[in-house]
């Protein structure tokens, strides 16, 4: 951040303390200004032994192939911000109160948090949205691992295919820096009802 989004002026960085803090200060507003993470919110899908993936339709990695998620929007709880993302993305229409929370984490070096649902259907019945070319429930074997988005965040999804295989859940914590990934269990849980 170099200017206030308020009034324009040069923002310095804030000394609070003397401790210099690691966000900006407008000296014409008076008040701190922050450049807080963004939040992404996803959720694995399950049929079966089988998860959703969505091919991209926008930018970036568009063509590329994904979990379905996007930004949380303000005024939503994070699993109607994944449900609703479920819908635009694949067209699989869950009620938030059935996304069971799976992980979360933080990705510092694009300044992101996320935090991942996962669910199971009884069908497979998918249909792309706008956001999507296409979409479609893949095994561990027929993942599209060469055309795949994001693969730096490729061992959640190996960590969720690994608890469809072992038929329980636990509930995880990664956190990603540009020089290493950490993935963590939280919790452990019984298999969701309903899987297909």
């Amino acid at each position: 951040m170099s200017y206030c989004p308020d009034c324009g002026a040069t923002v310095v960085p804030h000394v609070v303390a003397g401790e210099q803090r690691k966000h900006w200060f407008c000296n014409r507003c008076g008040v701190p200004r922050h450049e807080h993470p963004m939040v992404v919110v996803t959720c694995f899908v399950a049929c079966g032994k089988r998860l959703l993936w969505v091919q991209r339709n926008l930018e970036p990695k568009r063509g590329l192939w994904a979990i379905p998620g996007g930004y949380l929007e303000g005024g939503e709880t994070l699993a109607q911000g994944a449900a609703r993302e479920l819908y635009e993305e694949a067209g699989v229409r869950l009620p938030p109160q059935r996304l069971q929370l799976y992980m979360t984490g933080t990705i510092t070096f694009i300044n992101q948090v996320y935090v991942a649902f996962r669910a199971s259907v009884d069908s497979d019945d998918c249909q792309p949205g706008v956001e999507s070319l296409a979409c479609g429930f893949f095994s561990r074997r027929d993942c599209p691992w060469d055309q795949v988005a994001y693969p730096e965040v490729n061992d959640s999804i190996i960590q969720a295919y690994d608890d469809l295989e072992r038929g329980t859940f636990g509930v995880w914590q990664a956190e990603m820096s540009a020089s290493r990934y950490v993935l963590r269990a939280v919790d452990q849980g019984p298999q969701a009802p309903g899987v297909c």
